[in-house]
């Protein structure tokens, strides 16, 4: 049995140990013009999907998903989303070259398949260690001082959340 302790409490402390060696020695990659590897990658989407169906509150969706508002759903996606998520036009040479780390997900060729409440969270909250910023408190205030952030976070997420299902008319102005 004594052996067995032994063993068991030097195999618990060899993988941390091991681990500070190998980060001290700085044999970690690091660069972020590199693929990743998949067990980074996927415990990497392991740990944001598991945080936002822990954290995030279930809050039913504010914002209806009429034409008018998915077409303003789109105009806040290409002004303050597109740019790292791509467009249809741009998603296929975001996704083939590393711009960040990790490469952010190119929602036209990859729709979101979270629920709106954890999306408009991860938008609120960002993604530590990547390029995804903090957006709650991002706009500026009108001028009644009304932060119009959370109602923009959850317009832009109808949008994503209904990428399947777009009226013809905000369809089109997306695929041009």
């Amino acid at each position: 049995m004594r052996q067995w302790l032994v063993g068991f409490a030097v195999g618990v402390l060899l993988l941390p140990v091991t681990l500070l060696i190998a980060a001290r020695l700085g044999l970690f990659p690091i660069r972020a013009d590199a693929r990743p590897p998949r067990w980074e990658a996927a415990f990497a989407h392991m740990a944001l999907a598991a945080a936002a169906a822990r954290q995030a509150p279930h809050v039913n969706n504010p914002i209806a998903p009429t034409e008018a508002n998915l077409m303003a759903g789109l105009k806040i996606f290409e002004d303050d989303c597109a740019g790292c998520h791509g467009t249809p036009q741009s998603a296929r040479s975001n996704e083939a070259k590393a711009m960040l780390y990790p490469n952010p997900p190119q929602f036209a060729l990859h729709h979101p398949r979270k629920p709106d409440y954890q999306l408009t969270w991860i938008v609120q909250h960002g993604v530590r260690y990547s390029g995804m910023f903090v957006m709650e408190g991002a706009f500026r205030r009108d001028s009644l001082g009304h932060d119009p952030s959370n109602e923009k976070i959850w317009t832009a997420v109808t949008f994503l959340t209904h990428l399947d299902s777009l009226p013809p008319s905000v369809a089109a102005k997306w695929q041009n």
